[in-house]
């Protein structure tokens, strides 16, 4: 049999099966009955055109059954438009695409018939230009309707109709081409013709997608995924067969004397690979998956199984390991199932169960299955490893846990975040009914799987935070304790130092017992923050100007050089704060200016007051601190410029003051002082 004979036949059979589909959908209506015109007609011009191969039948007969097939479509597309146009402005169509497009049907129906008054066969054709030209005249006149069709339509419903204007603009290009080629040429070219069969072939499923997909062509009956899956595998055999054929062929006609015997080679490896390639199970089953995904409803109402989802693990009445177990186990209705986890110590553990017994097991990292389930991201069905190892074994070693065994599962899904394994979910037998898994069942767990990885990590974290801000409070607490005590230590030091000289001193004795009384009331009060048992932040009216006498005095005894001297504008200026916290804040930036300035230096404390604030400045000439440092670390903890000490005096003054409603500023330049200025809110 010719090629053209075996393409053609394999058109008129598609575009029947299209027409027996179609016959069983309960809908009607013109665009429906047109469809069945289209798709009949078709049908008939390809078995008149495999007629006319076998010489049963004449070439103008198969010009006319493609006119009527042409015809049929057009009207079609004319009736799809008219469609959207229902309710909008109609005057484009009126005045231009419906006359215009009936005006073409009407002159090609017209040189067809001339044409067929005297018919002179195949040959005739060769000098003869009116077959191609009415032809010509169908295909611009498809792709015109077509454009409008598809560029008119609303943009949410072009989904319908998307394959079904590619299939048939597919089909009008190739029309094109080869009529534009036999116009050019007087005569049709052989190659081109045979091959048109196939490529007619390949439209009809275009459009049975279309059909599909769009509510008003749907048929109303079920063609098994088992036949689906053959008709497909064999479709696609034999287009990867006619293109090996092709390459043979011109292997033949072009390889000189090498052509037979590299079309000979050609023809043997051909057949082996499709061999090879159909005996593969792993390719078998992504064709089942390709036809499960694309011609077949989904098992899932994935919005509704998402809600459902979100609302279990959003549950409050449950912690969030039960609340990940049965998210998990409700899509696939699982009656239990258990949640082990990673630990510090690199095992994963079973850290909570639903209704499954708990077992305490442990898990390496380096195990077979957790570098398994880490790798693939593969949720392991235990029943099919059982059955089927090899499909697990391609993409790595398993071996299954002891435990695994004894429990006998059903699935065990992995808890993925950031492409790392936090841990993984293992699932019951449903106990109702014997349930088959698939990819989809695959594809919902892992993505819900991964939001549940990520609530997980996100309470892991949430609770690592906690646990880091009670150490930090506690650590700020300890070294401002820590802070005060080396304060306290050198007055007591400095009492030491002139101890021996000064003992036999009644006023020097009377400073002694004075300074280790507040020494001991400070340390109580700090032990009280420590153990919470008194309030850190009690507050009162405080003289700032006696606390600053108080501390000048202190200084000048404990002869710490430069010896600060103090400006006061006022006699007193009250403010509302805690007295020990500010008599310490106060110590703290004098310290500070000690440090910083060398004996010869100097130091000032001058304070003024305007109507609402009592302002306080304290300005050394010491070596100064450059302004990166002042804006990025001077009022952070542990950030100093000694090079000895925690840094923590500034820092702490900023906080007592800002919780007094008070501001701090700092002037500084290296090498020639710093001013820092307290602006603090004056009570009456």
């Amino acid at each position: 049999m010719a090629i053209d004979a075996i393409s053609y036949t394999i058109t008129a059979f598609v575009y029947l099966a299209l027409f027996a589909t179609l016959l069983t959908d309960k809908h009607k209506g013109t665009t429906k009955l047109l469809l069945l015109l289209a798709a009949i007609s078709s049908c008939i011009w390809a078995t008149a055109v495999v007629l006319h191969s076998l010489q049963i039948a004449s070439f103008f007969i198969t010009q006319i059954f493609e006119i009527a097939r042409n015809v049929s479509w057009l009207a079609l597309i004319l009736s799809m438009i008219s469609g959207i146009y229902v309710g909008r402005d109609i005057s484009v169509l009126r005045k231009w695409v419906v006359p215009v497009s009936s005006a073409l049907i009407v002159v090609s129906i017209v040189l067809a018939l001339i044409y067929s008054i005297t018919p002179e066969g195949i040959e005739a054709f060769e000098y003869r230009s009116i077959v191609p030209t009415v032809q010509l005249v169908f295909a611009v006149a498809g792709i015109v309707l077509l454009e409008q069709l598809y560029r008119n339509i609303a943009i949410e419903q072009r989904w319908a109709i998307k394959f079904l204007c590619l299939g048939l603009l597919g089909s009008y290009v190739y029309n094109f081409y080869m009529y534009s080629d036999a116009l050019l040429y007087q005569r049709i070219d052989p190659v081109l013709w045979q091959t048109r069969g196939f490529v007619e072939a390949i439209v009809v499923p275009l459009i049975a997608v279309s059909v599909s997909k769009d509510p008003l062509w749907s048929p109303d009956i079920f063609i098994s995924r088992r036949v689906v899956f053959h008709t497909t595998t064999l479709i696609a055999s034999a287009v990867y067969l006619l293109i090996m054929g092709l390459a043979g062929y011109y292997v033949q006609e072009y390889g000189g004397s090498w052509g037979p015997v590299i079309q000979a080679f050609l023809l043997f490896f051909t057949i082996l690979v499709l061999v090879l390639i159909l005996a593969s199970r792993r390719i078998r089953a992504r064709i089942k998956v390709l036809v499960n995904k694309h011609f077949y409803p989904y098992k899932y109402d994935y919005r509704e199984e998402w809600l459902r989802f979100i609302r279990t693990i959003s549950f409050d009445d449950e912690d969030l390991y039960h609340k990940s177990i049965i998210s998990i186990a409700q899509i696939i209705e699982s009656p239990g199932g258990m949640l082990w986890l990673k630990q510090n110590t690199g095992f994963y553990t079973c850290v909570d169960t639903w209704q499954m017994p708990f077992i305490n097991e442990r898990e390496s990292a380096s195990s077979s299955m957790v570098r398994f389930l880490e790798h693939n991201e593969f949720v392991i069905s235990v029943d099919e490893l059982n059955a089927e190892p090899e499909v697990y074994n391609r993409l790595g070693y398993l071996e299954m846990p002891s435990w695994i065994n004894e429990l006998s599962p059903w699935l065990i899904v992995p808890l993925i975040h950031i492409n790392k394994l936090i841990g993984f979910i293992v699932l019951d037998h449903s106990k109702v009914q014997k349930r088959h898994f698939n990819w989809e069942d695959s594809d919902l767990l892992k993505t819900a799987a991964r939001q549940v990885a990520s609530y997980l990590e996100q309470q892991e974290t949430a609770v690592a935070l906690a646990e880091a801000k009670q150490f930090e409070e506690f650590n700020k607490i300890s070294t401002y304790v820590v802070h005060d005590i080396k304060n306290l230590v050198s007055q007591l030091s400095l009492i030491m130092t002139n101890a021996e000289k000064h003992k036999h001193n009644p006023l020097f004795m009377d400073d002694v017992v004075n300074t280790v009384g507040n020494t001991v009331n400070k340390m109580n009060k700090m032990l009280g923050v420590v153990s919470s048992k008194t309030k850190s932040n009690s507050t009162g009216k405080v003289d700032v100007v006696s606390l600053l006498q108080e501390l000048v005095k202190m200084r000048e005894k404990a002869d710490n050089r430069p010896i600060p001297v103090l400006k006061c504008q006022s006699q007193s200026c009250m403010v509302n704060a805690d007295t020990d916290q500010l008599q310490a804040i106060f110590g703290h930036l004098v310290q500070n200016a000690q440090d910083a300035t060398p004996d010869t230096g100097s130091i000032d404390i001058i304070q003024t007051e305007d109507v609402d604030s009592c302002i306080l400045k304290i300005i050394d000439n010491g070596h100064g601190m450059d302004e990166d440092f002042i804006k990025y670390q001077l009022f952070k903890p542990f950030k100093s410029t000694k090079g000895k000490g925690m840094g923590i005096g500034v820092y702490e003054t900023r906080e007592i003051i800002n919780k007094i409603n008070g501001a701090i500023d700092v002037e500084s330049i290296v090498g020639k002082g710093t001013c820092f200025t307290l602006t603090l809110p004056k009570i009456d």
